[in-house]
């Protein structure tokens, strides 16, 4: 009987030491942590004051033991944190049919690893499933929900695993995503309907003040028509709101670190044959109320939003 293959685990790093020590630890509390393959990938610094902290990092990325094997994906030159995931993941995909993601600051449940193994098989063949997330948001769920997933057209980069075939077809280039976007007005509303947070990234993308390989996806994502399954119970939490990452600021976010699923019961994965209407309403309440609230809702990213900011600035 041939062993079975078990996804790549593929972890980014830069400068936060502790942050990756909690990431691996949590990840060796997991069964099949000795039986998966783990990649970390450490960009080179893009200033001088970083050197010491990314030796370091690195120092303890290469006495990582426990997994079935590490490999040290180190880049001598800086590529940024888009380019550099984006070709760590090219190259693990060169010689492995699907991949775990993570990056540094994600703290994952003891059944993840099974959890997405289990999922990538399950929903291999499933052309409509993107990808496999970890982490779940702690909306309020249908009273009669009985499933231990649901679907939802977006993905989470907190932990996800996917395929080649679905990841290779992703266009992670730059491009004015959302001048495309405003040139259909339904397609537009449709397209931030996910959550209206979204247009500030999609706004930050297009203009190129940060790039946004999520935003990417999830454009990918909803012109093919594709969803990600997610855990009703979440499997991973994110503790990088603490001013470390590079997107995540410094509030206090309750909401990213949700009780996470001890069970040692296996989740039952279901087909997909369509969104939960009241999942996808009651998961985009918890969204708005996170971004600011109904006031939020319809002021912010708007010209009257760039103009606070403007002045914020000068009287700052």
């Amino acid at each position: 009987m041939p062993k079975v293959a078990y996804a790549p685990i593929i972890v980014s790093v830069y400068d936060r030491l502790d942050h990756l020590k909690r990431c691996i630890e949590a990840l060796l509390a997991n069964d099949l942590a000795s039986e998966s393959l783990l990649y970390i990938v450490s960009d080179a610094p893009y200033r001088e004051e970083h050197i010491p902290v990314i030796e370091r990092v690195r120092e303890y990325a290469a006495s990582i033991v426990g997994f079935k094997e590490v490999r040290l994906l180190f880049r001598e030159m800086n590529l940024g944190a888009h380019e550099s995931i984006k070709v760590a993941i090219e190259e693990v995909l060169l010689t492995h049919e699907s991949f775990i993601f993570l990056e540094d600051d994600i703290v994952v449940s003891k059944d993840f690893l099974g959890y997405m193994n289990e999922g990538l098989n399950f929903y291999e063949n499933e052309e409509k499933v993107f990808a496999i997330c970890g982490f779940s948001l702690p909306f309020r769920l249908p009273t009669n929900y009985d499933k231990d997933v649901y679907f939802y057209p977006c993905n989470s980069p907190w932990g996800f695993a996917t395929w080649r075939d679905r990841w290779m077809k992703v266009d992670l280039d730059y491009c004015d995503r959302y001048a495309i976007l405003k040139k259909s007005p339904a397609k537009y509303k449709a397209f931030v309907s996910i959550g209206f947070y979204i247009k500030g990234i999609l706004q930050a993308d297009s203009s190129k003040k940060i790039a946004a390989m999520d935003l990417r996806v999830y454009y990918h994502m909803f012109s093919h028509h594709m969803c990600s399954v997610f855990p009703v119970l979440s499997k991973t939490q994110n503790w990088g709101f603490d001013g470390s990452g590079e997107h995540c600021g410094s509030q206090r976010a309750w909401w990213a670190k949700p009780a996470m699923n001890t069970s040692i019961k296996p989740i039952t994965f279901i087909p997909f044959e369509g969104y939960n209407t009241e999942i996808l309403k009651n998961h985009r309440i918890l969204q708005d109320k996170i971004n600011g609230g109904i006031l939020a809702k319809y002021l912010k990213y708007t010209w009257i939003h760039r103009l606070y900011n403007k002045v914020k600035t000068k009287l700052a």
